[in-house]
């Protein structure tokens, strides 16, 4: 019986110390880690589950503006109401345009366009927030 309980004792201490990795650890050279932000952001947590994003297109008009058009697919088995902003940025990643909020009803189990233009022709980036009307802090 002892020498069951010190084989036991020998096995869980190797397994908890383990050896020693020779592979490098991979650096991540993001240049500018707190700015590289998804062009996607969910204001209410619980959206983030019941939505998907199938598709996004950007292109450039012909006269310089950024044409979006966002695919949304509403996942769950009623209809949903999100309020939908897009905020264009420039080169250096500032905010150049801000839409206002839109409230979209993205219909269930099916995909939803949502599409909006540039007013200018010097944004260079987006970024979409979407987020739950019923969960808004009435704070001015």
């Amino acid at each position: 019986m002892n020498s069951i309980i010190r084989a036991c004792a020998v096995f869980c201490g190797l397994c908890l110390t383990g050896c020693a990795s020779t592979h490098p650890a991979e650096i991540n050279d993001c240049p500018a880690p707190y700015q590289a932000k998804s062009r996607v952001q969910w204001y209410s947590s619980n959206l983030k589950s019941l939505l998907e994003i199938d598709k996004a297109d950007v292109q450039r008009t012909p006269d310089g503006r950024l044409h979006l058009r966002l695919a949304i697919r509403n996942q769950t088995r009623k209809d949903i109401w999100v309020d939908i902003r897009t905020v264009f940025t420039d080169d250096r990643g500032f905010e150049r345009e801000k839409t206002n909020w839109e409230p979209i009803c993205l219909t269930a189990r099916v995909d939803t366009t949502y599409e909006v233009f540039s007013l200018g022709t010097q944004v260079c980036d987006y970024q979409i927030v979407i987020r739950d009307p019923r969960k808004l802090d009435c704070k001015p």
